[in-house]
């Protein structure tokens, strides 16, 4: 056997070892509190195959795990939710090395109703900004009619392969919202995140939303003080004109903001903005729902474009959907129209199949060719005892990066 073969069959023992470690572990804990319902249990065990856009073979194993611990009659419980890693293939983008991931594990403390505390690694969001950080989040409800959260704690990053944190690159936010009003919600937030105690970003965030009977507007703004300048704002109402149709009229602007300390913060930039219609009717003797939107794209130095999509779901059987749906852009960055179907069928409560088509043509600035992009997939999943089931899926692609590729996944799946 090749030394390289021998070492990356090496490298896949290990991994299989660890993952058993963990497992076991995490199996001897739910079966101890199993009896008292304390513990939540998720796993998810991957096998993935298939070419990156190097050309480069991936053959991955990953193991998800999330849980969370709540013993009786106490006021607090633990949640976490992580994943170890490794590519059995030594390609150019990722190695073969095992890898770890841990998304959030933070402790749950409520002493009151209105008291909440979250300390740990979780992530945080404010409309003002978000972040996934290591620190502290306080929540205060029921003070009147309005309600205050508040985190602060070291802004985690993560590459390709690792995750950090250090103090040093702080994330804080603070929020006040309107409870307990019937039909109307209200908040308004501010951020601040530094990168080695320098001030990276000031941002100010404002959402409201009002539900009448048949008419509910809403918008979400936040703008950036060091930039001076509203890099993103939602505004759009709903509507409700009848029980089986509903309308969507929505204004977006984005303005590409970077933090005050990163390099990207000197170039220019040109914001953009999108006007949104769209209308769904369901029929009411027939399973039927159609859809239609336009999208009105305007870019500040080029011309507009424009994208039309209609689509329906239809139930010819209890357990069975069909989908299908059609789009076409026309304007900046060139023209395509495309279109997809796929269907779900449930063959029983135990097994699930579900298959589809997406066909894309389209034409690049400054090309006098179309250009043609195909993906065909089968997927379905097979519940064979109670919470454990495998799923997977198989894909098939056509395109200009790629004659043919083949990518794949299958995973086990439970739940205690």
């Amino acid at each position: 056997m090749h030394e390289e073969e021998s070492d990356s069959l090496k490298d896949c023992l290990t991994y299989v070892a660890r993952c058993l470690l963990v497992f076991l572990s995490v199996t001897s804990l739910s079966t101890h509190y199993a009896h008292a319902d304390k513990i939540d249990l998720a796993s998810s065990t991957q096998f993935l195959w298939g070419e990156d856009l190097l050309d480069d073979n991936q053959i991955t194993l990953a193991q998800y795990l999330r849980f969370n611990f709540k013993p009786d009659k106490q006021k607090f419980s633990v949640t976490g939710y992580g994943r170890f890693i490794s590519d059995l293939e030594s390609g150019s983008v990722r190695d073969n090395d095992l890898s770890g991931r841990l998304y959030y594990l933070y402790l749950n403390y409520a002493p009151k109703d209105t008291l909440l505390f979250n300390m740990g690694r979780q992530f945080v969001h404010f409309t003002a900004g978000s972040a996934v950080m290591d620190g502290i989040s306080v929540e205060v409800r029921d003070i009147g009619p309005v309600g205050i959260s508040f985190s602060g704690g070291a802004d985690v990053n993560y590459s390709l392969v690792s995750d950090h944190s250090r103090l040093a690159n702080f994330f804080t936010g603070i929020e006040v919202f309107l409870e307990q009003i019937a039909g109307t919600q209200l908040g308004a937030s501010y951020v601040r995140k530094y990168d080695d105690w320098d001030l990276a970003r000031e941002t100010f965030g404002v959402n409201a939303r009002y539900y009448f009977k048949t008419v509910s507007p809403y918008t979400e703004i936040q703008y950036d003080r060091l930039s001076e300048a509203i890099n993103e704002a939602v505004i759009g109402v709903d509507i409700f004109p009848i029980s089986f149709l509903a309308l969507k009229t929505e204004y977006y602007h984005s303005y590409p903001v970077f933090d005050a300390t990163s390099i990207y913060s000197v170039f220019a930039v040109d914001k953009y903005e999108e006007i949104l219609f769209r209308a769904e009717y369901s029929f009411e003797d027939t399973p039927l729902t159609i859809a239609a939107s336009y999208v009105w794209q305007l870019y500040e130095n080029d011309e507009d474009a424009g994208v039309f999509t209609v689509g329906a779901n239809y139930y010819p059987l209890s357990a069975l959907l069909i989908n299908a749906s059609v789009n076409y852009r026309d304007g900046y960055g060139g023209k395509l129209w495309g279109g997809e179907i796929y269907s779900n069928y449930s063959l029983n409560k135990d097994i699930f199949l579900s298959a589809g088509i997406q066909h894309d043509t389209y034409r690049r600035p400054d090309f006098s060719d179309d250009e043609d992009a195909q993906r065909y997939w089968l997927g379905g999943s097979w519940t064979f005892r109670k919470n454990t089931s495998v799923d997977g899926r198989i894909e098939y692609n056509v395109n200009e990066n790629f004659e043919r590729n083949t990518l794949g996944r299958v995973s086990l799946d439970w739940k205690l």
